[in-house]
């Protein structure tokens, strides 16, 4: 095979490899634009929806593409963190923009507790392997409040730790539109930190996705451990 030809086929095979991770990243902050930009009513939820499904099977596509294990976890943890920081720091450039800051009592306080169970995944060792999968529990906290703002403002509040005491006044940060949730207004609070972190957890999942195709590529195995090299499908040579 000459070879231009065949550094033309790797670097075709590597991109290959790559863009289900560089997808996830674009549909992640797509997914936070509609939230906060899109239409409004049935078709702007729909489309939400749709984008965070298709964000997800992204995200697990460059997980099962990735051939080593450590690397395809650390890989997928960086794309759901991306994921969860994007919505988050579009949501913050949204009310950034047109949120309104309102003085509002504290009129009452409820802890709320409920168990969230999670499923874990554990790639096999060794061809053929289909993995173990086991589910694990956990318990969240949250607090609801009911306001009462001085002029307009939400009548309701959900955070994830306990901020105000009933009878006490909280400024609140709030979306004229309804499209993003109330939460307590920070002074200096931007969405700077928040695209940082997304724009470098994404890159992160990326540099992981290529390295794992440039260890493929040339030929690189760990010889001292047969696990951080396992290989999930038994691939035809």
């Amino acid at each position: 095979m000459p070879r231009r030809y065949t550094r033309s086929t790797d670097r075709w095979g590597t991109l290959l490899r790559v863009w289900p991770a560089v997808l996830a990243i674009a549909l992640a902050f797509g997914r936070g634009y509609l939230d906060a930009y899109g239409p409004r009513g049935w078709v702007g939820v729909l489309l939400a929806i749709i984008g965070l499904f298709v964000a997800a099977a992204s995200i697990g596509l460059a997980f099962f593409r990735c051939t080593r294990v450590l690397l395809s976890l650390a890989m997928g943890m960086a794309l759901i963190y991306c994921l969860n920081q994007a919505h988050e720091a579009v949501a913050r450039q949204a009310l950034a923009q047109r949120g309104q800051v309102s003085d509002c009592l504290v009129r009452q306080e409820t802890p709320q507790q409920r168990t969230v169970t999670d499923t874990h995944f554990q790639p096999g060792t060794s061809p053929g392997d289909p993995g173990t999968t086991w589910t694990s529990t956990r318990t969240e906290i949250s607090y609801d409040y009911r306001l009462a703002c001085h002029q307009a403002g939400p009548d309701s509040m959900t955070t994830r730790t306990s901020v105000a005491k009933p009878g006490t006044t909280i400024a609140v940060l709030w979306d004229p539109t309804g499209r993003i949730t109330p939460r307590p207004a920070r002074p200096g609070d931007t969405p700077a930190e928040d695209f940082r972190a997304a724009g470098l957890a994404g890159g992160a999942g990326v540099l992981l996705a290529l390295l794992d195709a440039v260890l493929d590529a040339t030929g690189f195995r760990v010889r001292f451990s047969g696990w951080l090299t396992a290989r999930r499908f038994r691939r035809r040579r």
